[in-house]
């Protein structure tokens, strides 16, 4: 029995050594592996886990760099920004001149929408280290996200815009000018327009108005209704509707999805309905790809299906190029025919609320016509 009891007495002297030696063994790791292991925990979403195990560590292993580092990244991923930032700038003292460091500190400031901040530390990282690939990936998510923020920090918004068609034959030259004033009360957006054609020594004004909403939700939505009084071209009645949805993928893409419907009525030749499933792809550098389908229902007349397909890409912060192409029925008063068009265009952005375009369109109407059309006009914000 005495035997047995000091057997155990010396197992639980093991044991408790052991146990009092666990945790130096657990921070016997090097200061690089103890990152990695803290950087490992946090891209669980363990934030907490990861900082308690760089708070566990001798102060030797704390105070170095890569230990120093991976606390202020994920500090900031954790959104605890102010102890983030006094960390970056403590090792931005001791670190001068650290690419890493300074572009960690971007995305800090990018995370807190400090835009213009992050803009300047990813800009001056790439100044020195063009070849810097994350850098060049912070950079394009800010001005991406500014370009949001533009969007949708306005009360107003006006659209002006003048465009003029000419023809291959004698058909007399068309013209048109259009007004449109969208307002942003909240998450919502109203809006009306007014556009005058000239078509066929005729002139026609349409007044439009509709809703959409104005959140960042996955789903979206827009109706419009519109008339012409007494038209002789146009349609006298029309109205739509559109959902949308919004796939945000991993590499920063977003994929909206949307399903719109248009009804034109024309007393002459009788009802149009549209129907436009269309994908629009926002990559993450800037790029605007977009395909969509067209589906016309006259009411007295076959089905027609066709197809558009576009893409923006931007040339400098301030200078957008576009491009498309597209063969798709197209009505023209209330005659639903196959068009073959080719278009493309420049926006430029004069300040953050002020941008000019201008577009040219060729239209091949089924050896009926070919079409010529500019379109010059701004956009401002208020």
């Amino acid at each position: 029995m005495l035997h047995k009891v000091k057997k155990f007495g010396q197992s639980l002297l093991l044991g408790t050594a052991f146990a009092a030696l666990l945790p130096l063994w657990a921070m016997a790791d090097s200061p690089e592996d103890v990152a990695s292991q803290a950087l490992a925990i946090a891209s669980t979403e363990n934030h907490k886990g990861a900082l308690d195990l760089i708070a566990a560590q001798p102060d030797q292993t704390r105070n170095t760099y890569d230990v120093r580092f991976a606390n202020a990244r994920i500090l900031a991923w954790a959104g605890e920004y102010n102890a983030s930032a006094s960390e970056y700038d403590a090792l931005m003292a001791d670190y001068p001149g650290n690419p890493d460091i300074q572009n960690g500190y971007g995305y800090l400031e990018y995370y807190r929408g400090n835009y213009d901040q992050a803009e300047y530390h990813f800009s001056t990282v790439l100044t020195d280290y063009p070849g810097y690939v994350d850098a060049q990936k912070g950079l394009n998510k800010v001005r991406a996200a500014k370009a949001d923020k533009s969007k949708s920090d306005y009360r107003w918004r006006i659209d002006a815009n003048v465009g003029m068609s000419s023809f291959d034959n004698d058909q007399q030259d068309w013209n048109d000018q259009s007004i449109r004033v969208e307002h942003v009360p909240g998450k919502i957006a109203v809006h009306g327009s007014a556009t005058r054609f000239e078509r066929f020594g005729m002139n026609d004004i349409q007044v439009m108005a509709g809703i959409r909403s104005n959140t960042d939700n996955d789903w979206d939505w827009e109706v419009g209704a519109g008339v012409t009084p007494g038209a002789d071209f146009r349609a006298d009645v029309t109205g739509l509707a559109r959902l949308g949805y919004k796939l945000r993928l991993d590499n920063g893409t977003i994929l909206h999805s949307s399903l719109g419907y248009q009804l034109d009525d024309y007393d002459a030749t009788g009802t149009v309905q549209t129907l436009t499933p269309q994908v629009i792809a926002y990559l993450e550098n800037g790029m605007i790809l977009t395909a969509r389908m067209i589906h016309v229902m006259p009411e007295n007349g076959a089905d027609l299906t066709g197809f558009l397909g576009s893409g923006l890409i931007p040339l400098t912060e301030s200078l957008d190029i576009r491009a498309g192409y597209a063969n798709a029925p197209e009505a023209i008063n209330g005659i639903v025919i196959d068009t073959e068009s080719l278009f493309g265009g420049l926006s430029f952005q004069l300040n953050e609320n002020l941008q000019i375009h201008g577009t040219y369109a060729r239209d091949d109407r089924e050896g009926i016509y070919i079409r010529d059309g500019f379109n010059v006009g701004l956009t401002q914000k208020y």
